[in-house]
């Protein structure tokens, strides 16, 4: 794909990316020169249109973007996903006032956007929720409960929030897995809100050290209706845009397997091993893998739109799962250099490992795949 010529690819960005993931992976914040360099480079506007200052760019070259990020710097990529899966959401819900209010401020201002879901003790599909809004006697909504695993909490300029409602009707869950639930809502909520507290630490974390995923507290919090961008049906219907639209998380699974095949094969360079014929047909098996994965990302934007998520969730779990099987092999092609703590395989095999736990998390789509695919559809 030829990507718009905008795309800071130049060398000095992304060694700013390599050797800030490394320092974020060691101090488990966020690499304050990464971000500074994500901020300035224009890519959080990506997803914006042109009438709102950004780029106006679709999935297709937004997912090939994200993977070439997470070959260099995967926590900085994940950050930049979730950050286009609000974006999208506030292109397509949003009001005229709410895209005037936020999408400037991420094309013209650099600012990042986080997603405020998972909570303490609640399940992966976030069915139920102890994060409320009510109303008050003067008609002002007040937020309150906490939200942990929100990646960029400690950095984030303002949050999309998903809170229980006050039930309207007696709800009946459908029997079958679903994201997301009825009497449900997601507000837009300024970091520097009153009543919204981040705590300044990361979660420290095994892998995705540098995302400054994090907890967020929201204490009795002021918001109005023009900060709801959507409720009701149409909160599980914004949950799922990003995978009806082909923006997938699987790209940062191809960065990340491509950096490990890249691994091996530096390490191979300069150990004269390529005319080892194993060595060879192991490195030829991970690139296979790789492109694969890759190919399965761009078949969601190019392929057919019919039944895009369930084929979202499935190329989730297959390239999380590819990104694991390739660090694996390449560890085994590294020998015992690939077991020193500080080589760069570990770093990459531990951001591997938690993409598999990133939303959905890969148990939630299979559950999902299997509540949606009948025989007939096989």
């Amino acid at each position: 794909m030829n990507l718009p010529g905008e795309f800071p690819a130049g060398p000095e960005f992304r060694e700013t990316l390599r050797t800030g993931a490394r320092r974020a992976h060691d101090t488990g914040e966020v690499d304050a020169a990464s971000l500074d360099a994500l901020r300035r480079s224009g890519l959080l506007g990506m997803m914006v249109p042109r009438d709102h200052g950004g780029w106006g760019w679709d999935p297709a070259a937004a997912n090939a973007v994200i993977e070439k990020i997470a070959v260099d710097n995967p926590s900085i990529a994940i950050m930049v996903y979730l950050h286009c899966a609000v974006v999208v959401r506030i292109v397509k819900y949003g009001t005229e006032e709410q895209k005037n209010r936020w999408l400037p401020r991420i094309a013209r201002r650099g600012q990042l956007v986080a997603s405020a879901w998972s909570e303490p003790g609640s399940a992966a599909d976030k069915r139920t929720l102890s994060t409320t809004a009510q109303r008050d006697a003067a008609g002002t909504w007040r937020m309150k409960g906490g939200k942990t695993f929100s990646t960029s909490a400690t950095v984030a300029d303002f949050f999309i929030v998903l809170v229980q409602l006050p039930a309207t009707h007696e709800t009946a869950h459908a029997a079958e897995p679903a994201y997301g639930g009825q009497d449900q809502a997601l507000f837009l909520v300024d970091a520097a809100a009153p009543g919204v507290h981040v705590p300044p630490d990361a979660l420290d974390m095994s892998g995705m050290r540098g995302s400054g995923t994090g907890m967020v507290q929201f204490q009795d919090v002021p918001v109005t209706d023009g900060d709801m961008l959507c409720s009701g049906s149409a909160t599980t219907e914004a949950i799922q845009l990003p995978h009806r639209l082909g923006l997938t998380l699987g790209a940062v699974s191809v960065g990340l397997a491509q950096a490990a095949h890249d691994t091996a094969l530096r390490h191979a360079r300069g150990r004269d091993l390529l005319a080892d014929e194993r060595y060879r047909r192991q490195l030829a098996s991970t690139e296979v893998a790789v492109r694969s994965a890759r190919a399965a990302v761009s078949d969601l934007t190019a392929g057919s739109a019919h039944d895009r998520v369930l084929r979202a969730y499935c190329v989730k779990v297959s390239t999380s799962t590819t990104g694991q099987t390739v660090c694996r092999t390449v560890r085994g092609l590294l020998g015992s250099a690939g077991y020193l703590h500080a080589h760069e395989i570990n770093r990459i095999s531990q951001d591997a490992d938690a993409v598999m736990h990133m939303g959905p998390p890969t148990h939630l789509c299979l559950d999902l795949i299997a509540a949606r695919s009948t025989p007939a559809d096989r």
